[in-house]
């Protein structure tokens, strides 16, 4: 019984521990910055870009540019910083 219990919590941890997360660190209705783990897709982010855009009235985010948080790593690992350009 406490096996089967562990090995469960064991599994649990690891499904909480890869889900990781993006948030939006930057809305002016011109530009949005959302910061995500580095296996966040474009789809994924660009969803969230388009919310954010359109709590400024504008219909959608265009994809601009990702840059790593941490310049010292490879190109898309790590935490990732992306900008989004509102438009109407």
């Amino acid at each position: 019984m406490l096996r089967r219990f562990l090995g469960k919590s064991v599994i649990v941890g690891a499904m909480l521990a890869m889900s990781g997360c993006a948030m939006v660190q930057y809305n002016d209705g011109e530009k949005v910055s959302i910061q995500s783990d580095g296996w966040y897709g474009l789809d994924s982010l660009q969803k969230t870009a388009d919310k954010a855009c359109q709590q400024y009235g504008k219909s959608k985010a265009v994809y601009q540019h990702s840059a790593n948080a941490n310049p010292h790593l490879a190109p898309g690992s790590g935490v990732q910083n992306t900008i989004w350009k509102c438009e109407p």
